[in-house]
């Protein structure tokens, strides 16, 4: 079946959790990101100086926090954790991978290009400021962190349940929308001053939410969107490191 086709195709049964409770899963990602998890990191660095190391931890901390509160609201219930949708897809995993490497790099020529601005990804700005700390740091989020943490709360929860009630294609476009919020509530606003609102800011999270959230709908898996996720993590993040990692 095309990928058009699947699209206009609803979900096969609602979820076991609500509406209510998906939204409240986003909400709690974004508390962790702007809230809880700078304030451990700033406990765990000593110092509430703002700095894209501070910055990174923070993120890195609020990501590994909200995929504790999925795995210990949906492990209880073997319904629950099934309609995660966690098994392979249609497509084999290498394929997935490099899916998500050719999607991460269509975005930043797209987006850098279109800016005039070539910048590293806004969740790794100033990367190489701490040396091997804070590039190891900023490919633990990108590539581990970040895929886990978001495909799971916006393709994997908050989608099904968008398609479930507001129609196939609603669903899609909500749910992108509400993930561009969380990238300019989160990651923009952070160096607003740096980058472009309209490309950086807009743009490119609503493209990379896009992009996954076809990838779910046709491989039916999280785990594909996952793996694809990674592999753009993994692309950005070289990307970044080989033009301003010196």
């Amino acid at each position: 079946m095309s990928l058009r086709a699947k699209l206009s195709l609803p979900e096969d049964a609602a979820p076991p959790w609500s509406l209510p409770s998906a939204v409240l899963t986003a909400a709690v990602l974004l508390i962790c990101l702007i809230l809880v998890g700078p304030a451990l990191a700033s406990l765990l660095l000593g110092s509430q100086a703002v700095s894209p190391f501070l910055l990174m931890l923070s993120w890195a901390l609020g990501m590994g926090l909200c995929l504790a509160f999925v795995w210990v609201n949906r492990r209880s219930s073997p319904a629950s954790r099934a309609a995660l949708r966690l098994s392979p897809g249609r497509l084999p995993r290498p394929l997935v991978l490099l899916l998500g490497v050719a999607i991460a790099l269509a975005i930043d020529l797209a987006v850098n290009l279109a800016s005039g601005q070539f910048l590293p990804v806004p969740e790794i700005y100033g990367f190489q400021s701490r040396g091997t700390a804070s590039i190891v740091l900023a490919a633990l989020l990108l590539i581990l962190l970040q895929p886990l943490a978001e495909s799971l709360v916006f393709q994997a929860i908050l989608l099904p349940s968008l398609r479930w009630s507001l129609g196939p294609w609603p669903g899609v476009l909500v749910t992108s929308t509400l993930f561009v919020i969380l990238h300019l509530l989160v990651f923009w606003t952070a160096y607003a001053t740096t980058y472009d609102l309209a490309w950086h800011g807009l743009v490119y999270p609503a493209l990379l939410a896009f992009a996954f959230c076809l990838l779910r709908v046709y491989t039916g898996s999280s785990s594909a969107v996952i793996i694809a996720r990674a592999g753009a993590g993994l692309m950005f993040f070289l990307t970044a490191l080989a033009l301003f990692g010196a």
